[in-house]
């Protein structure tokens, strides 16, 4: 049996003094663990989900404002910083539509009732082109359809175009085509790029509140609440993803109400004013962050699948 003085060491092969080594902090009782214990510690040690992590988002539910409060009086130990919480939530959020199989966003084109015939029309009041029996959609945070848009749509609008009385029928129904097949490299683009987007967003949604909730209030308070409010959205899409791919077929739109309802308590409190001005507030700097910040990326996205030289073709037989 080797006395305390003879142990040493069998990770550094230093003399031990006591269970720890002080070299290299290895435990000298070390022994194989159970599976169970296995799979708990490299759930809690390799991915972004540990249990601070998860007491972070819990808090998120049910207290809004409570992380920012806690991050403001120094006790911001109990819960992962608000970059963590924002890079948790982007990852989970991934996650749930990949395993989920629902999507960002996806045109579809569905043929009504399957075997009637189609029928492609041109309006040429609104330049647009409708399929008769079918019906076209904008969806979501919806569970994904294959193939996005009916063959048969594609096929009717094909033949619309061969059988068109004017070339500028003609020229319609032929860019309607290529304006389907933007639309499906839009939806990957947007799903693929959104982490990457967010991250040049922020500092725009943070700037939005700085008219709105004080001058004064050094810029970081802004990105923390920013960080914040993204983590939040990010959990309540999870939540309509996930019901929508069990058939919820729940609107987008529709999100628009808790986020109000968690930017308003979240504000009220971390800005230190009544719901009330909270409130309209939020609602201002939502419709800044919608129309003047968003929709401006997106269309930024669009032009990337644009095929150009087919617009501009359009528009010469237009």
């Amino acid at each position: 049996m080797k006395t305390e003085a003879s142990r040493i060491c069998a990770a550094c092969r230093n003399a031990l003094v006591g269970r720890y080594c002080h070299s290299c902090g290895q435990d000298s009782t070390a022994k194989p663990v159970p599976l169970r214990e296995m799979a708990i510690e490299v759930a809690t040690s390799y991915s972004p989900l540990d249990g601070k992590a998860a007491r972070t988002l819990a808090i998120l539910l049910v207290r809004p404002g409570r992380l920012l409060e806690a991050y403001r009086e120094g006790a911001g130990s109990l819960y992962v910083t608000p970059l963590k919480l924002f890079i948790v939530a982007t990852t989970l959020f991934l996650a749930v539509l990949n395993f989920s199989d629902t999507t960002l966003f996806q045109f579809t084109w569905k043929v009504d009732s399957p075997g009637q015939p189609l029928q492609a029309v041109y309006d040429p009041e609104s330049m647009e082109i409708s399929v008769v029996g079918a019906t076209s959609e904008d969806r979501w945070l919806q569970a994904r359809v294959e193939p996005a848009i009916d063959p048969e749509v594609t096929a009717a609008i094909e033949k619309g175009a061969l059988e068109a009385a004017d070339e500028v029928t003609r020229a319609n129904m032929a860019y309607e085509l290529v304006l389907n097949a933007e639309q499906a490299k839009l939806a990957e683009r947007l799903s693929g790029w959104l982490p990457n987007v967010l991250w040049l967003l922020m500092p725009l949604y943070a700037a939005g509140l700085v008219p709105l909730f004080g001058r004064r209030r050094l810029f970081l308070e802004h990105v923390i609440f920013a960080m914040w409010a993204h983590a939040a959205a990010f959990v309540l899409a999870m939540a309509m993803a996930a019901l929508n791919a069990w058939g919820a077929n729940l609107s987008a739109v529709l999100l628009t109400l808790p986020y109000l309802a968690y930017f308003t308590i979240a504000a009220a409190r971390y800005y230190a004013m009544s719901p009330l001005q909270a409130l309209w507030r939020g609602i201002l700097h939502l419709a800044f962050y919608v129309f003047l910040v968003l929709l401006p990326a997106v269309l930024v996205i669009l032009a990337t699948v644009t095929d150009w030289s087919a617009f501009v073709t359009w528009l010469r037989s237009a």
